[in-house]
């Protein structure tokens, strides 16, 4: 026999849960909204994330309750999701967003910091004398805007006649 105080230490875990199932359900839905993946992928990605969560779930009754799994637990478990859900999805939207933007200015500072830790001092210094700057290209690419924009004006004073006296048509008409 469950003792009153096990089975509401139980209620809890589960309610708690539940809660924590619905959470991963819209962190889920989150990513996969905000990273546009193949369709196949994300149905391949869902499979394995939900097997997983499965497994966790599984793992978790079983440690909590001993092995005594009980037909109100699965109950329970929907009970805390469907709290999330009305509650509290909008609101983890919310902060899922502002946690991406702290993320991504925490990231753009520590950015060169990582680079260094990761890649080699040499590989580094050797990337750089290879590749120009980008002041490099963009007079190259000036460069060469400026070539052809003068020999398309060339190619136009070539066929028009009149411009270019050493034309034979023009020699003829005149």
């Amino acid at each position: 026999m469950i003792g009153i105080h096990e089975q509401i230490t139980w209620i809890i875990y589960f309610l708690f849960f539940g809660f924590f199932l619905a959470v991963m359900h819209d962190v889920l839905k989150y990513v996969l909204g905000r990273f546009r993946i193949n369709q196949v992928l994300s149905y391949i990605f869902q499979l394995f994330f939900w097997l997983a969560l499965a497994y966790l779930a599984t793992v978790f009754m079983m440690k909590v309750t001993e092995g005594a799994l009980t037909v109100y637990a699965f109950g329970f478990f929907a009970l805390g999701a469907l709290v999330h859900f009305l509650y509290f999805s909008k609101g983890l939207e919310r902060d899922l967003r502002r946690f991406e933007y702290a993320l991504s200015k925490i990231y753009k500072r520590v950015r060169k910091i990582i680079i260094l830790i990761v890649v080699p001092k040499e590989v580094l210094l050797f990337a750089k004398k290879l590749l120009p700057k980008k002041q490099t290209i963009a007079w190259v690419k000036n460069k060469f805007r400026k070539m052809f924009r003068k020999e398309k004006n060339d190619e136009k004073d070539h066929n028009d006649g009149s411009a270019d006296p050493e034309h034979p048509v023009s020699q003829l008409l005149q």
